[in-house]
């Protein structure tokens, strides 16, 4: 049974030497199918009311955290052990729970809009370019959970705003401030206490050794960090309010 599960949780089955890599065909064909997903979830969803969207939100939320904590029983036959990097002090591993909270605790509310939007842009950002994805068949079980994880978290944060769930406010983009420093704290706690490099403030994101060659100081990736995703969140309340003022205006001249 043991070299069963060895052998169904294997990088590679045909050994055909098929990789995710930055914009491969196999990236390519991952982002069509969860950017489709979203397209085809929001069409289906936009015309039913408010309970039915709620319940397909918190469908995402249950398939987020099932997907992440199940990950942990098969790390064993994926990884040879426990794969450091899945404990919840990456920016998208700690918005699990957060994503939970959000949806289901009853004052899940005052949490759902940074959490939306950093979830949407984090793994967004992670998609784009999935560097720590393994280096295994696209369809190994390291490369479908993974891209998994982070298709379902852009789905719940994603579909949030375009339901309408969550609107955005720039009055409320100091939450995600907040959020960040909370998470780079707390990513800061593990990385002393386990020696770790999580939310890559140990090493840049990018493993260039910027840290390791002396180009900039280790506490630098402190502020770095979360001011370029905080850059994110902005960059997102920026694309909202000028989709919003397109369809305004677009609607006001056919008023017109």
């Amino acid at each position: 049974m043991r070299e069963l599960f060895y052998k169904l949780f294997a990088g590679s089955h045909f050994g055909t030497g098929i990789q995710i890599t930055p914009f491969s065909v196999a990236h390519i064909v991952y982002l069509l199918l969860i950017f489709g997903g979203i397209v085809v979830a929001y069409r289906v969803l936009r015309g039913m009311d408010s309970a039915r969207q709620e319940k397909a939100l918190r469908f995402l939320a249950y398939a987020l955290v099932i997907s992440y904590l199940s990950d942990f029983f098969v790390h064993e036959f994926v990884y040879g052990g426990l794969n450091m990097d899945k404990l919840p002090f990456h920016i998208c591993t700690a918005l699990c729970p957060l994503v939970a909270i959000a949806q289901f605790r009853h004052n899940g509310h005052k949490l759902r809009e940074p959490v939306a939007v950093m979830g949407t842009m984090a793994s967004l950002a992670y998609l784009m370019l999935p560097i720590s994805v393994g280096d295994g068949e696209p369809w190994c079980y390291q490369a479908l959970q993974t891209m998994f994880f982070h298709g379902v978290l852009l789905s719940w944060g994603l579909l949030n705003v375009l339901l309408g769930v969550v609107q955005p406010r720039f009055q409320k983009i100091w939450k995600c401030g907040v959020l960040l420093v909370s998470i780079t704290l707390w990513a800061k706690l593990g990385n002393v206490l386990m020696e770790h490099n999580w939310f890559f403030l140990e090493e840049d994101a990018f493993y260039i050794g910027l840290v390791e060659m002396g180009a900039i100081p280790r506490w630098s990736l402190m502020i770095i960090n979360p001011i370029a995703c905080f850059l994110m969140a902005l960059a997102f309340y920026g694309v909202y309010y000028g989709v919003r003022a397109m369809y305004t205006a677009k609607a006001t001249s056919k008023t017109a």
